[in-house]
């Protein structure tokens, strides 16, 4: 037997094999990604027709996600007040945004109730107060209904109102979550048909449902995934992620 022949036409029927098989993959992806891209089409469309809009694309990742467990971490009324109280006034000159900031994060670390999930969100100015706000992010995922608000007024802190979800660590188990297109459609189910709605944003975040709020003798919860919906000029509506 000729064994280099042999040997020659075994590696061209493994280049067919191979080929075959990365044709075949390659459509049946594509076959794939077409058919999520009509339907999300179609959901975009069936939106409309309900006076639903969409600013922007929708997001087109979602996965399995955990709970996440998380605790009530409340402030001693009493301690905050002498925190409060015992504040030196700002330089006039130096109270700009940059400053009042810094001055902010470190009475909150003075006052223990600093970590990596407080995220600066926003400042706002109005009149002689400014508004320095807090979100509370975990690994990656927004807490919903979780934040810190300092208002500062002259150079010193007069105010802080905070409600905070502090997290303890994400539950072991994974469940599938909704798409995205999903949600919307959640939301064209419960709407007024004669509102017009234009979606400026989505996200998955974790969320508490507040009917599920147990007053304040709760010690810890837990925080499901839900699609956070923000739209016209900033409404928020939120839909439980978690696939029935």
């Amino acid at each position: 037997m000729d064994w280099t022949k042999a040997k020659t036409i075994l590696i061209i029927a493994l280049l067919i094999t191979n080929i075959f098989l990365l044709v075949t993959y390659t459509l049946s992806n594509s076959d794939n990604e077409t058919s999520e891209e009509e339907l999300l089409r179609e959901t975009i469309a069936l939106l409309e027709e309900k006076n639903i809009y969409v600013k922007g694309e929708l997001p087109s990742v979602y996965q399995k996600m955990p709970v996440l467990m998380v605790q009530y971490d409340r402030l001693d009324p009493d301690f905050l007040h002498q925190k409060l109280a015992e504040q030196i006034p700002m330089e006039r000159e130096s109270r700009s945004r940059k400053e009042i900031v810094k001055r902010v994060e470190a009475f909150l670390k003075d006052c223990g109730i600093w970590s990596p999930n407080v995220i600066l969100d926003k400042v706002e100015q109005q009149d002689n107060k400014t508004y320095v706000h807090y979100k509370n992010e975990y690994e990656g995922y927004l807490v919903e209904d979780s934040y810190i608000i300092c208002t500062v007024e002259n150079g010193v802190i007069t105010e802080v109102d905070r409600f905070w979800l502090k997290p303890k660590g994400f539950g072991q188990a994974k469940k599938a979550t909704i798409s995205a297109s999903a949600a919307l459609l959640s939301l064209m189910r419960e709407k007024d048909q004669r509102e017009a709605i234009l979606v400026e944003d989505m996200e998955l975040v974790y969320w508490l449902n507040p009917s599920d709020y147990e007053g304040e003798t709760a010690i810890s919860d837990t925080a499901l995934p839900a699609w956070k919906i923000t739209y016209n000029d900033g409404q928020v509506k939120h839909i439980p992620a978690y696939k029935d």
